[in-house]
């Protein structure tokens, strides 16, 4: 039988693997990179001359190194199975010739048995390790949820006992109104005194009757009165140690000493028992329960135990408690001492008075009162913002230490240390370790598990992996993160347990931090919230120092205060600095300040649910029960619910995150919004309260529940979310009352497992207003083949609720329709105007029709233009609007378009964000874009030509209404309205209800129709309809329309026969020339004649014209180069610049014009028109010259001449007279010369840069062109810090340069003195150096060859810098290496000059923080002011860096040939996690958490290999390890990133 122990053959030759013996090589399973197995003889034909393997099966190239086939990793799982197998038949040779002497057939039976039963066994094997598996995993979540439900019973009793344990609270402090009757020895020695000041006093009194009438001697016993009188106070006979007494009572804890197997109650009812017997065979007056006892009991008991005291020398233990003292007894508070230190015991007056100092100095606090400022000293601990910020109190310095000094006692212990079999919870109590040796208490508000993405409530100690803490006596917070193996070494080193014995103890010590907010200030920009630059000036200011604190007011557990701190200069003054004033001083924050508006304002709000008609069954679901008082119910018959509920997600995000850019920082009371609820949906809801702590209470509009919510959750709503009504109805059972004052819970209970999510029948019984609950009758429709039964019998056969007064379905209340009259001066209709409209249209005429009275008409406001142009629907047609937009859903939804030739004024479908609604073609543009003008809206909108079809000619219509507001017109005097009152109408109207009157009739169609007068209504905050053109006459945005008045000149009549008025709604005209037909025709006499009335006479005189000439234009200065001041940058980009010499002379132009002005007269009323020159009063109330530019109502444009500044100045402060003529202008107006700003004018972020390099700065300026007129402007190049502004703002992207201007234009000039008569010798002076080239990048193998590299710097997971191991044969032949270069370089560093010329990815030398220079490329300029800053990037490192020019050097060229040493590569195969829920994320990437950045830079040691997958258009590679697996797989399996 041949020797062939191989049981594996090579898939490629079919050749078993065999084992090298002797001399003979062996055939072995060789691994390649793609992990496919071949033999050696198989790899070695495959072998290419370039030592490359491509695998037959997948054609992945494998690298073959210099050992050739044999260096391949082998397989040794078949490696060890052909060994087995040899070494198995060798020791059956070994046992003897026994199984040679058998058959060969029987042999191979044998093995074929055996090779059976060894499969059977590893089959067997395998599903025994199954099994174990599953059962392990098993007893683990079943362990788990054991254990969890375990701690929630745990819970629940503890609740449950500290619920009794309150309740028993309640009981006992009732009883203490009684205990001043304990006191009976005090009262005793009050009565006596009492006694002896009333008997003193009536001797008295008798003395001084008897000195005025000495007869009065007769009628009384002067002796005794003057024995009174004269007799001395004995105060020793008045016993005052009684006040030292206390009431002698204390509490017991009942029922502790209960024995094993007896019950609780029992051993408190044996004690009950026996105090209750003997109080029997005291007498009547011991009654259980009352505070009352026997003096001489309570005095013999006090003097037996301060016998006692005396007796023992120092402070003895607490006496037991008499066996006979009552049953509800009170707690006494007893500072702990130290056992083992003995001191001299304290009299019981002085003992009570150190505990009443202690407890004062450690839990009381200053109340708070609003009439009162209260001052103290603060230090502040922790800073949020200005409105979040914490303080200690000076004054308890002392009390911190001593509570430094007891954590610290406690820390030490090894009670605090935590055990394995510890837990710990959210809100705990715990010690955390601040710094080296101080130890202080926190507040567990965070705790993550091992394994958990999200924090958990409660977490055993050995898997707990970050938590949080909120330090209670400084105010912030800390996180621990911990990293082990589970024990509990790690946490005890800087996280300490407090038990329940140290919690109770710690309850004593109330938190030193108190948490503050500056009264009144509110961030500069309320969209953006507190700019860092606020907070780092409030800790600049506020340093580690105490500062004095004043107490407003207090909101929930925050203070409102200022903080006021000493001057630093205190030669300024002792006035402290109020650090409010301060912020808003520096433009940090501002003082609140409501928007003015009208009375009564409030944000706009969902309109009210619709509420169900009366007697009307109606299909409802309970969405939320607070009691069957008080719930809310969904009809069922709107869809339209799910349709927004879907369009709130696409809007705001599915995951909570994008929807962050409408964040909504500062809410309001009573606003709408978008709230986040647990399921992490988005759902309409309105602001109803503010708890503090930075958490809102919001109620949902659509289902009725309320959430308190942190301020992230919230976001800014819509207006297209204000067009469907709330949707939760709130109700309440009609006719059932609770059997108590309020519903129990068992009622409730019982209620929402009747109703609550269930669909139900609601029917109301009454019509009220929205502000009260709606009574309706609940019927169980569940079972559909029952009688419906109604909530309201159940719950009282139940004996849960009682049945109240009911009021009969059949006779609702009607609703309020009264109808309001207008003012009389707003006009009334004509009779015309009154009449009836037209029959009603039919069904499925989709128009617009106004009912028969136009009054008190219910709107909604679905577009604003201006004041004069209002777009309303009618509420009444909902309904219809509903069908027509089902209508065009069923026709037009699965329609395609069609090839039609659209043009304006044409009617189509118009399909706008989802939704087919009817439109009106305003224009097509060449891009198949048309505006379309919505017909039931009234606002335009632009839609693809793809979405439109043609409109039925039936279908044609509209619903909308063109109205404007009457008896208004704009202010200003202009024809037009401006845009603030657009705005301002727009913000309050657009999808706002309201209520409108109209003036006239409308025509028949109203979208050829103008604007239609109306008067509107929209509620206030108190519920009140006000008018919307009061409010903009209030806010001075229009002004009212004159009407002309009538006045009745009454002539004496002829007879004394009367006729009645006219009838409302005619014509004036035509009721005055009947009437006097009428009066003709019956011989009476005419009627009075209406007069308008003649306008006043104006008396005000015609302003004064004044003529006055410009100031002479500035002198240009002589030399092309000079250092001057920037003075102004005006908006257009003009730069004004003062010479020093021009400096001085306006200093003394100061002085001149301050005398010169007092000598005019009194300004008054001129006409400036005419005006060029004049005099102007600037804001620190000095006279300058200026120069009128234009007149805008009452103020006048001005520029200061001589700075350049352009301001509006109102007209008193402008004098109309030139002061100082012979003095020319003093600053010169410039230009930038050889760039053209884009778009031909200097945008405003570029005017913004300009001011901000060269505001009351001196530059360098060098003038390249004169102007050919005096006032023209002077052509400059101004250099900033050495550096061309020319050239910054070509950088910023902001100007580009002229044709025919090279760059070394634009080359630095230094500065130099004015040389214009010096001879210059300019030989020996070299040229500026060339520019060099750019670096090259090192050449990457073939896409899909492997090539080894390391990691050289990483940007984010995905961005990283590798370099190239594997040198190419062009490096390998550089007879110097880049390192010796640069050594070589550095050693002759001072030699090369700095760099001059700053061009994009232009080379440099730059300077390390280590000293050493090396290659580096400009990136661009970080900052320019104050001092110029380079970015620069280490072409050999990747890393950037921020460098002034003084550290770069010119690049010499001989460093220039060697490529880069850092590729830039983006790595494949991953990307940034669609959700994260890290909160630290990188500032330059922030979809990128920083845990997967510190993740990544863990994988990314070793050694690595890169294959290029993509060069365009960036560099990709796929990075891999050293035993084939790609690296990011980790980071993927760990949650913090997805594959791509």
């Amino acid at each position: 039988m041949p020797q062939n122990f191989n049981v594996v053959t090579c898939n490629i030759c079919g050749q078993p693997y065999t084992l090298p013996e002797d001399e003979v090589l062996g055939n072995l399973p060789h691994v390649l990179l793609c992990s496919h197995i071949f033999c050696t003889s198989c790899l070695r034909s495959l072998e290419t001359p370039q030592n490359i393997i491509a695998c037959p099966e997948c054609k992945m190239e494998t690298t073959v190194g210099e050992d050739g086939v044999e260096g391949l990793q082998v397989d040794s799982r078949i490696i060890g199975l052909i060994y087995t197998t040899k070494m198995n038949i060798k020791k059956r040779q070994a046992r003897g010739t026994r199984s040679n002497e058998l058959p060969l057939g029987l042999a191979v039976e044998k093995d074929a048995e055996l090779d059976e039963a060894l499969s059977q066994a590893v089959e067997n094997l395998a599903q025994l390790n199954t099994l174990q598996q599953t059962l392990v995993n098993g007893m683990q979540v079943q362990v788990r949820k054991e254990k969890s439900r375990l701690l929630k019973e745990i819970d629940e009793a503890t609740e449950r006992a500290v619920g009794i344990l309150y309740r028993r609270r309640s009981m006992l402090v009732s009883e203490l109104n009684g205990i001043d009757q304990t006191f009976t020895l005090s009262r005793q020695v009050c009565e006596r005194v009492q006694e002896r000041q009333k008997e003193l006093q009536t001797s008295i009194q008798k003395a001084r009757h008897v000195r005025q009438v000495p007869s009065l001697e007769n009628y009384c016993e002067l002796d005794k009165v003057l024995e009174t009188l004269q007799s001395p106070v004995d105060v020793q006979s008045y016993d005052l140690s009684c006040l030292s007494l206390g009431s002698g009572l204390s509490l017991s804890a009942e029922g502790s000493a209960s024995q094993p197997g007896q019950p609780h109650g029992s051993s408190r009812h044996a004690q009950r028992s026996r105090g209750t017997e003997e109080r029997r065979a005291r007498g009547p007056r011991h009654r259980e329960g009352s505070f009352s006892q026997q003096r001489q009991t309570q005095e013999g008991r006090r003097q037996e135990s301060r016998r006692q005291d005396r007796q023992a020398g120092r402070s003895s233990t607490p006496p037991q408690t008499d066996c006979h003292s009552p049953s509800v007894i009170i707690e006494e508070i007893i500072e702990e001492t130290d056992m083992g230190t003995q001191r001299a015991p304290l009299k019981q007056p002085e003992r009570q008075r150190q505990q009443r100092k202690n407890h004062r100095n450690l839990l009381d606090k200053p109340p708070v009162r609003k009439s009162k400022i209260l001052q103290e000293w603060v230090v502040v601990t922790h800073v949020e913002n200005p409105t979040h910020f914490y303080v200690r109190h000076v004054a308890e310095q002392k009390a911190g230490t001593l509570l430094s000094k007891k954590i610290t006692t406690l820390c030490s212990g090894a009670r605090s240390l935590f055990t394995s079999s510890d837990h710990i919870k959210i809100d705990s109590l715990v010690f955390m370790r601040w710094k080296e040796t101080l130890w202080c208490r926190a507040v567990v508000c965070e705790l993550y598990q091992r394994g958990h993405l999200e924090s958990v409530t409660v977490c055993p100690v050995s898997e707990v992996a970050r938590l949080r803490g909120f330090f209670q006596d400084y105010g912030f917070t800390q996180g621990l993160t911990l990293s082990g193996s589970g024990d509990c070494v790690c946490l005890n080193e800087s996280l300490r347990k407090a038990d329940v014995a140290v919690q109770s103890e710690m309850s004593r010590w109330a938190p030193q931090a108190i948490k503050c907010a500056l009264k009144d200030i509110i961030p500069t920009d309320m969209a953006k919230g507190w700019s860092p630059e606020a907070c780092k000036e409030f800790r600049r200011v506020i340093g580690r120092s105490a500062v004095e604190m004043q107490v407003f007011d207090q909101e929930s557990d925050i203070l409102l205060v200022d903080l006021r701190k000493a001057p630093m200069d205190q030669s300024t003054g002792s006035m402290p600095l109020s650090l409010r004033e301060y912020l808003v001083y520096m433009e940090l924050a501002k003082f609140y300040s409501p928007v003015a508006t009208h009375v009564g304002w409030k944000p706009l709000q969902f309109c009210p649910p619709v509420y169900p008609k009366p007697n009307v069954e109606t299909n409802a679901i309970v969405s939320h029960i607070n009691t069957p008082g008080d719930f809310y119910i969904q009809l069922v018959d709107n869809t339209e619910f799910f349709l927004l509920n879907s369009k709130l997600q696409d809007c705001y995000g599915w995951a909570g995150i994008e929807g962050a850019g409408h964040q909504l920082h500062t809410p309001v009371q009573d606003q709408a919004c978008v709230a986040l609820y647990d399921d992490k949906l988005w759902y309409r809801a309105q602001v109803t309260g503010f708890p503090g702590e930075q958490m809102v209470e919001v109620q949902f509009v659509d289902f009725g529940n309320k959430k308190t919510l942190p301020v992230e959750g919230l976001r800014h709503i819509k207006d297209e979310f204000f067009a469907l009504p709330a949707m939760a109805v709130r109700c309440c059972l009609a006719g059932l009352l609770s059997l108590e004052e309020t519903w129990n819970r068992e009622s409730i209970e019982r209620f929402r497992s009747l109703t609550e999510q269930k669909l139900v029948t609601a029917v109301t019984s009454e019509f009220l207003p929205h502000t009260n609950a709606l009574p309706v009758y609940l019927y169980d429709v569940t079972d559909s083949t029952k009688q419906p039964v109604s909530i309201a019998d159940i719950m009282v056969k139940e004996g849960l609720a009682v049945q109240g007064k009911q009021s009969p379905l059949e006779a609702p209340l009607a609703p309020h329709t009264d109808v309001w009259d207008p003012p009389f001066d707003q006009g009334s209709l004509t009779t015309d105007e009154l009449a009836p409209p037209p029959a009603d249209p039919p069904e499925q005429c989709f128009s617009l029709t106004l009912p028969a009275c136009l009054r008190d008409l219910p709107v909604r406001v679905t577009h604003v233009i201006s004041p004069g142009s209002i777009y309303v629907q009618l509420l009444q047609s909902d309904a219809q609007l509903k069908r027509l937009h089902d209508l065009l859903k069923t026709e037009f939804n699965k329609s395609k378009p069609q090839e039609v030739e659209w043009e304006a004024d044409m009617f189509c479908a118009a399909c706008i964000s989802g939704v087919w609604e009817r439109g009106k073609l305003c224009s097509v543009s060449s891009t198949d874009i048309a505006e379309v003008l919505r017909c039931d809206f009234g606002n335009k909108v632009n839609v693809h030509i793809s979405n439109l079809r043609p409109l039925p000619p039936d279908l044609i219509g509209s619903l909308f209404l063109e109205c404007c507001l009457s008896d208004v017109r704009p202010a200003g005097g202009g024809s037009t309205w401006t845009a603030t009152a657009c705005d301002f109408v727009s913000f309050y109207l657009e999808g706002a209800m309201a209520v409108m009157t109209l003036k006239e009739r409308p025509p028949a169609d109203p979208m050829f129709a103008k604007p239609v007068p109306v008067s509107l209504y929209c509620p206030n905050r108190a519920g009140q309809d006000v008018s919307m053109a009061d409010i903009l006459v209030s806010e001075g945005l229009a002004l009212r329309e004159r009407t002309a008045r009538y006045v009745c000149v009454v002539k004496p009549p002829l007879s004394d026969s009367a006729e009645t008025l006219p009838e409302m709604g005619e014509a004036p005209a035509d009721v005055e020339e009947n009437t006097a037909e009428k009066r003709r025709e019956e011989g009476l006499a005419p009627a009075p004649v209406t007069v308008p009335p003649k306008p006043a006479p104006r008396t005000t005189p015609p302003p004064e014209r004044v003529r006055t000439q410009a100031y002479a234009p500035p002198e240009m200065p002589h030399c092309t180069q000079t250092v001057v001041t920037v003075s102004a940058v005006t908006d257009d980009g003009i730069i004004y610049t003062m010479t020093p010499q021009a400096e001085r002379e306006f200093e003394r132009l100061q002085e001149r014009l301050q005398q010169h002005i007092k000598s005019l007269p009194k300004p008054k009323h001129y006409s400036w028109r005419s005006v060029l020159g004049c005099a102007v009063m600037g804001p620190d109330m000095l006279w300058y010259r200026g120069q009128v530019q234009e007149v805008i109502g009452g103020q006048v444009k001005v520029q200061y001449v001589d700075q350049g500044l352009v301001e509006n100045i109102p007209v008193c402060h402008v004098y109309p007279m030139v002061l100082c003529g012979d003095v020319p202008q003093l600053c010169v107006p410039c230009q930038l010369s050889g760039v053209t700003p884009v778009g031909r004018v200097w945008q405003r972020d570029a005017v913004a840069l300009m001011k901000e390099l060269l505001l009351n700065r001196s530059v360098n300026i060098h003038i390249t062109e004169l102007p050919e007129e005096p006032r023209g402007l002077v052509s400059v190049d101004i250099n900033v810090d050495e550096m061309p502004l020319s050239r910054i703002m070509v950088h910023h992207q902001h100007a580009v340069f002229n044709s025919g201007h090279t760059d070394q234009d634009y080359v630095v000039k230094p500065s130099v003195p004015d040389l214009d008569y010096w001879d210059l010798n300019t030989e020996g002076m070299n040229d500026l150096a060339p520019v060099l080239g750019v670096y090259t990048e090192p050449k990457l193998p073939d896409k899909g060859k492997h090539f080894r590299v390391r990691i050289k710097h990483i940007r984010t997971p995905n961005e990283v810098f590798l370099c190239l191991l594997d040198k190419t044969a062009c490096e390998q032949e550089e007879a110097e290496s880049l390192e010796e270069a640069l050594r070589r370089v550095n050693e002759e560093v001072n030699t090369l000059p700095r760099l001059t010329d700053f061009p994009l990815e232009g080379p440099c030398l730059a300077e390390y923080s280590d000293g050493q220079y090396y290659r580096a490329k400009l990136v661009g300029f970080s900052t320019v002011s104050p001092d110029v800053q380079i970015l620069v990037r280490h072409v050999d490192f990747g890393s950037d860096d921020t460098l002034p020019p003084h550290r770069l050097r010119q690049l010499p060229a001989s460093l220039l040939r060697f490529p880069c040493a850092a590729v830039s590569v983006r790595l494949a195969g991953f990307k940034p996690p669609r959700v994260c829920l890290e909160e630290e994320r990188l500032s330059y990437r922030p979809e990128w958490s920083m845990r997967a950045m510190m993740e990544m830079i863990d994988l990314l040691h070793g050694n690595l290999s890169a294959v290029t997958t993509a060069t365009e258009p960036r560099l990709t590679v796929f990075l891999y390890n050293a035993d084939g697996s790609l690296v990011h797989v980790p980071l993927v399996e760990k949650g913090l990133a997805d594959y791509e």
